[in-house]
């Protein structure tokens, strides 16, 4: 199931079940590469290394929003949102080189993502790029991208969203929380934040299938034991 304008998205009944979607979708990615990068010992291309990059952004970023939203710190929260979608775009955007082996080798050696270029030579791969065409298949993609960076940078949206309405009339809280919000004002953050680990999960699954799968790492390495051995006793 693919996202469109029109996501589809179970209603929970409260925050902490929001919560424990996301943390499942977590494990979820986290899994998800065993069953191709077997067994035990398998060669990995750099391009397979960088998927397992993407893995551990995705954990490490659910983890640090699951802290965010329970202490309710809403700009980190809502930041760590952006952080995902990028690195959803980033692991798109190796379908869309020439050469899947060589970007893998060009950014594990540390050259810069922007230095990829579209198949065929053309635009290089920046970020501007990467959300529009990723839109293509996940339509809301754009929009989420485009609003949390607002978080990310240093944007009126930071004390915009500090904005307290009492009856007294309005004033801003300066503090990194925001204790007085109700659970219900994260459900929107929380659930955007799903979408966006489950639509990198489907990007990695999509990418998976391309990779060599265990039967054929199997036979590898047990090609490389054997040559291994054979040259020790010589």
């Amino acid at each position: 199931m693919r996202e469109t304008n029109d996501i589809e998205l179970d209603e929970l009944p409260n925050l902490e079940s929001r919560l424990a979607r996301v943390r499942s979708m977590a494990l979820e990615i986290e899994r998800l590469p065993d069953d191709t990068y077997a067994p035990q010992g398998s060669f990995l291309a750099d391009v397979e290394w960088f998927s397992l990059a993407a893995v551990t952004k995705s954990t490490s970023n659910a983890h640090a929003f699951d802290l965010m939203v329970t202490s309710k710190n809403t700009i980190a929260a809502a930041a760590l949102i952006r952080m995902q979608i990028e690195a959803a775009m980033r692991l798109f955007g190796l379908t869309l080189v020439d050469d899947v082996e060589d970007a893998g080798i060009r950014l594990m050696r540390g050259e810069k993502y922007p230095s990829l270029k579209m198949k065929g030579g053309g635009p290089k791969l920046a970020d501007k790029l990467l959300h529009q065409e990723l839109s293509k298949l996940y339509a809301w993609v754009t929009g989420a991208y485009e609003s949390t960076s607002a978080y990310v940078h240093l944007d009126r949206v930071n004390i915009n969203s500090k904005i307290i309405h009492l009856d007294q009339g309005e004033f801003f809280n300066l503090a990194g929380i925001d204790k007085a919000k109700p659970e219900e004002a994260y459900y929107h953050l929380v659930d955007t934040f799903f979408i966006a680990l489950r639509m990198t999960k489907q990007l990695l699954n999509d990418f998976l299938a391309t990779r060599p799968q265990p039967p054929e790492r199997a036979a590898l390495l047990e090609k490389f034991r054997r040559q291994r051995f054979e040259d020790g006793a010589r």
